[in-house]
Formats: C-alpha cells, sequence, structure tokens
C-alpha cells in the first residue's frame, strides 16, 4: 500500500510538472519587458557601476518633447573611479523609439562638450548618452546593463 501511495504521488508530481512545459508550448515563453530607471540602476550595481546625483527630466538641451524621457545622472565604476556625467532617453515604446531617436543626437549636440569621447548606446527603448569613458570594461558593462534592463 505504502509503495501505491508513493507511485501516484510520483505520478501526480511529474504530471503537474509537465503542465508548466504544455502551457509554455500553448501560449509562448513570456516576452521580457523593459524595467524602469531603478531597474536600470539595480542592473548597473550588479555589473560594479555606481549611479548617483540624478535628475529626472534633464535632456540637458532645448527639445522640450524630451525632457519627461529623460534623466541626468552621474556614474563610476570599474576602470572609471570619477563619476562621469550621462543621460538616459526611456521611450514609450519602439515605435516613439524609432521616431524620436533622431532627435537625441540633436539633444546630445548642445550639451556634450568634447564630440571625440561621446558614447552613445541604444537598446530600445533605451539610448544611454554619456562622454568621458574610456575604460573598455566600463563600457561593456554599461552596454551589458543596458541591454539586460531593456529586456533583450
Amino acid at each position: 500500500m505504502k509503495s501505491r501511495i508513493t507511485l501516484v504521488a510520483l505520478l501526480a508530481s511529474l504530471a503537474l510538472a509537465g503542465c508548466g512545459s504544455s502551457l509554455e508550448v500553448i501560449h509562448g515563453s513570456p516576452i521580457p519587458t523593459p524595467t524602469d530607471f531603478v531597474g536600470l540602476t539595480q542592473k548597473l550595481a550588479n555589473h560594479n557601476l555606481t549611479v548617483d546625483t540624478v535628475v529626472s527630466g534633464d535632456a540637458g538641451c532645448t527639445d522640450q518633447g524630451l525632457t519627461a524621457m529623460a534623466i541626468s545622472f552621474t556614474i563610476a565604476g570599474l576602470g572609471e573611479n570619477s563619476p562621469l556625467p550621462a543621460r538616459l532617453y526611456t521611450f514609450r515604446n519602439d515605435e516613439s523609439y524609432m521616431k524620436l531617436r533622431a532627435s537625441v543626437d540633436a539633444c546630445a549636440a548642445e550639451w556634450v562638450t568634447d564630440p571625440a569621447t561621446l558614447l552613445m548606446l541604444d537598446a530600445s527603448p533605451y539610448v544611454l548618452v554619456m562622454q568621458g569613458a574610456k575604460d573598455q570594461a566600463f563600457i561593456d558593462a554599461l552596454r551589458t546593463s543596458l541591454h539586460e534592463a531593456a529586456g533583450n
């Protein structure tokens, strides 16, 4: 009798374990969605980068259309010991990203003081713009964090 109960319990657990994979076949895998700024800062922290001096709505330029999408901050870590200025532009979706992406370039031209050190990283719906980054490990960590936050 004891072995019969064990067999029934084993079969029930196998059946339940199979339900998740059956549902995935029917409905598909969940599609990752982008995180918010707090989620991005957590991704950055996971890669040993530190965010400070956060200002929401600071596009850095005269384009008022970007104000609601912009956050300025400083970031340091890895081989970049001094905090570097950066801006994140977050678009509602891929459509608005594609439609407004060029406006970020024009905006950056207004606030970037050294175009030779300009860094622009794209991972829709985000565009990260900064200047002064020289350490490749730092840049790689930024790129990876941004793609993780975007759900890519």
